[in-house]
């Protein structure tokens, strides 16, 4: 007999959430919430636990005969609106990822309320049998009970945290309170004091006060400069040197009013540039004339922008910027680093009389809130900022500028989703019917393979905007370069340019792709090299605290003075980072200011910022760093450019590894000789004829590019294949190789006709965090499987039927079109 299938008629949620997980659950709408649509957020039970979790779609019916509801509705409108929910549907798609942790990308941060996980001890025992690691930990809490997690890792360090925290969980020695918290983040209101035009006529007729203000002619003469102003009560305070209570009673009294008002946080800017008569050359209003032609059409078209260094991209986004604007469209403009914001930033309000939202990693959660505010509200037409700025919601976008288009930095890799935000991007403004340009002086094979294929409009800027020549780039064989002591760190011929530069009273900018002070410690005696013991990395040895750290898991251990393997005294420090060269320079020139930046000395929240403007106001000759010094920077003085190690990254297993250093040589050249002084660039190797190297030389991106892109056809990578990392991360090694054997050998028979499948093998990384890692590449063939989607289908059946949600100890991560493969 057929069973029939009963549907329960009421109002229901799709709900997804913060979670790796791939679908959503239902939740029943009870009627005080009947106005709820898709993009609102929502607060349900999950479990024992109670989630905010966001809406993304609503039905009539349900299948299931038990339902739990939803309790409760924290906004009073969507915060996803329904473009952004196709967006966000697109990217799970696309990039196999939740579609709850995509939507996360959309909303400020801090409004979830959230539960907070607090740790104590089930019992103190002064003598318990544990591992250093592990000791520390058990008494940091027995110490300071009821503290979050977070404030526990902080003291600890992110080393091995929280598998040091499991094993004491397993042991019965740790117990876990949770407590619901808030959101952490809204409208800031302050108090303002009105200070009203007849105030002198109100105190005129309180005797009281009358002789209060003429006691204190410093508040009379604020009174008076301020008449008939909105004055932080804060302000009022400080300036005037009245009590808290007296200022009240003035209120009580009529004197002065006091009201509460929305202030709006922004990050400071302090960097600003001068004053420049800009006009445009003939390259430059060919490209803005080709790409705002028939822009009342609101179409859809994408351009690559490929201009030399100095040949004034940033203008020409500014200028077609302006003609979108003034077709009552909005703006996103990308830039890769935070470093770059100020300046941007800088640049664009010189440009547009007009409030302009600012988006990074280094404002605060409140500067954040309001700038997303803004957006929303429909306040602001510009939004500036990396990635994040892409997710601004602004409505009716007539443009999105990726600039610096080739950067890695616009690919998230640190969470989920992986995704990219030049591809998001060009999906986005395909939404929009908008204008895309994405601009470079190196493009990406990808962008610049599709631009020959007819995907975009190739645009070229071959010439300087001062019309100068790109500055000339000096080769130095370093295997050639010896003193006394052996290896040298500047060559002859880069400190004999230095000081010519420096005498000129002219700016060096010197890079070094690697921080800390050495690479890692190597015993003389027997070999030994010291590494992470939670990573199957080495120890990068940093002077200033006398330290070894991990760079991926920020493990710390002091500087051993003996060879922890054989005791000898013998330990040499290997390699030269940032703070190694900060030193000899010190020692080559005595008492001259040297500017670092790299990401150790960049922590700080505005320190980028500092540095720059350090450098600009010429407070330092010299500034060396990291590759975040080597783009999108102007500084009219710089006039010479020194690479100390032009090889750091040649011997990376990466497919780009050659592509990435081209760029980067190609990048740091550019900051040379940009306005009126002659520069020049001083490239140390030891790999003089490689290829990259040479091509850099002589600034032919072209001729690297036909080289580069045989390689890449011949071994089966982008651009005419599509990559898709599967990594395996488990506690147990055993555990990694099994469950990677078992994604393989189901993908090598099913993904047959439409890609390849390599491996099982150990990542390049294969130990990080304390997790062992095994990873399967797939190589999906354009031609075989034109989008990718048949074998991303594939992909994901096979996955999930190997994800155990319940053992925390195994994660299988999915990253498309990654900016690192083997």
């Amino acid at each position: 007999m057929r069973q029939s299938v009963y549907f329960i008629s009421m109002r229901y949620a799709e709900v997804v959430f913060n979670l790796p997980i791939y679908h959503a659950f239902t939740y029943h709408i009870p009627e005080e919430f009947n106005h709820l649509t898709t993009g609102y957020r929502v607060l349900v039970p999950f479990g024992k636990r109670t989630l905010t979790g966001i809406v993304t779609s609503i039905t009539e019916k349900s299948r299931l005969t038990q339902v739990k509801s939803i309790m409760d509705v924290p906004d009073d409108h969507a915060l996803i609106r329904p473009r952004a929910m196709e967006l966000a549907e697109w990217m799970a798609r696309y990039y196999m990822a939740p579609r709850g942790q995509v939507l996360q990308l959309f909303i400020p941060k801090g409004l979830d309320a959230h539960d907070e996980e607090l740790l104590h001890l089930v019992e103190e025992i002064p003598d318990i049998d544990l591992s250093p690691r592990q000791k520390e930990l058990y008494f940091l809490i027995g110490e300071n009970p009821g503290k979050s997690k977070t404030w526990y890792r902080k003291k600890m360090g992110t080393g091995s945290f929280y598998d040091v925290l499991r094993v004491l969980r397993e042991k019965g020695l740790v117990f876990v309170e949770k407590k619901q918290r808030g959101a952490r983040v809204g409208a800031l209101m302050r108090d303002f004091v009105i200070i009203p035009e007849d105030w002198r006529e109100r105190a005129a007729g309180d005797a009281h006060y009358q002789k209060y203000l003429e006691r204190r002619p410093a508040v009379q003469s604020f009174l008076q400069t301020h008449s008939g102003e909105a004055v932080l009560a804060s302000v009022f305070i400080k300036e005037t040197g009245m009590a808290y209570g007296t200022l009240h009673k003035m209120v009580a009294r009529g004197l002065v009013g006091m009201e509460s008002r929305l202030v709006e946080r922004r990050p400071e800017m302090n960097y600003e540039e001068e004053e420049k008569n800009i006009i445009l050359t003939a390259e430059q209003r060919h490209v803005v004339d080709t790409v705002t032609a028939g822009l009342n059409e609101q179409a859809y078209r994408s351009y690559l922008l490929h201009g030399i260094t100095g040949s004034g991209k940033t203008v020409v986004y500014i200028e077609i910027l302006k003609k979108v604007l003034e077709s009552g469209r909005n703006g996103i403009i990308l830039i890769p680093e935070i470093a770059l914001t100020p300046q941007t930033v800088s640049r664009f309000e010189k440009a547009f009389d007009r409030p302009i939202a600012i988006f990074h990693s280094k404002m605060s959660a409140g500067e954040r809130y309001d700038a997303w505010q803004a957006c929303y509200k429909g306040q602001v037409a510009i939004a500036i900022g990396p990635r994040s700025a892409l997710f601004a919601p602004l409505d009716n976008v007539g443009l999105i500028v990726v600039d610096e288009e080739h950067e890695q930095s616009y690919k998230q890799t640190d969470s989920p989703p992986s995704y990219n935000a030049r591809d998001v991007a060009l999906y986005l403004a395909r939404m929009h019917k908008a204008r895309v340009v994405l601009g470079s002086a190196t493009p990406s094979f990808e962008s610049y393979y599709n631009a020959r294929q007819g995907k975009h409009m190739l645009l070229t800027m071959t010439t300087r905007a001062n019309q100068k020549a790109l500055p000339p780039i000096h080769l130095v064989d370093m295997s050639k370069e010896y003193s006394s002591k052996g290896r040298v760190l500047f060559s002859k011929t880069l400190l004999a340019h230095m000081d010519r530069r420096l005498g000129r009273g002219e700016q060096i900018i010197l890079l070094q792709n690697r921080r800390g002070y050495a690479a890692f410690l190597q015993c003389l005696h027997c070999g030994f090299i010291p590494k992470c013991q939670d990573c199957d990395v080495t120890l990068t040895y940093h002077t200033y605290d006398q330290s070894l750290r991990c760079h991926y898991c920020g493990y710390k251990t002091p500087a051993p003075a003996h060879c922890p393997n054989c005791g000898a005294k013998d330990l040499d420090k290997k390699g030269a980072g940032t703070q190694k060269l900060q030193e000899e320079l010190e020692r080559l020139y005595p008492g001259m200011p040297v500017l670092r930046m790299d990401q150790d000395t960049t922590r700080g929240k505005n320190s980028y910022q500092n540095i720059l403007d350090a450098f600009r106001k010429g407070e330092a000759p010299v500034l060396l760093g990291t590759q975040m010094i080597s783009k999108g920077l102007d500084f009219p003085n710089v006039t010479l450019v020194g690479v100390i190690s032009a090889d750091v990254g040649l011997a990376v297993p990466d497919f780009r590894s050659a592509e990435k250093v081209f760029q980067l040589l190609a990048q740091v050249a550019g900051r040379s000789g940009r306005a009126e002084k002659d520069g020049e660039v001083v490239v140390q190797s030891y790999q003089t004829d490689h290829y990259a190297i040479r091509y850099a030389q002589t600034h032919n991106f072209t001729g690297f590019y036909e080289e580069e892109i045989k390689h890449r056809q011949t071994y089966k990578y982008p651009p005419y294949y599509r990559l898709v990392v599967i990594t395996v991360a488990a506690a147990a090694f055993k555990d990694a190789i099994n469950i990677s054997r078992a994604i393989s050998l189901p993908l090598r028979k099913y993904l047959r006709p439409y890609a390849e499948v390599i491996g099982p093998a150990p990542a390049a990384l294969s130990r990080l965090r304390n997790m062992f890692r095994w990873q399967v590449t797939v190589k999906i063939d354009p031609a075989r499987d034109k989008t990718g989607s048949k074998s991303k289908r594939i992909i994901q059946d096979v996955l999930e039927s190997n994800r155990d949600s319940k053992n925390h100890n195994i994660r299988i991560m999915v990253d498309v079109d990654p900016v690192f493969a083997v």
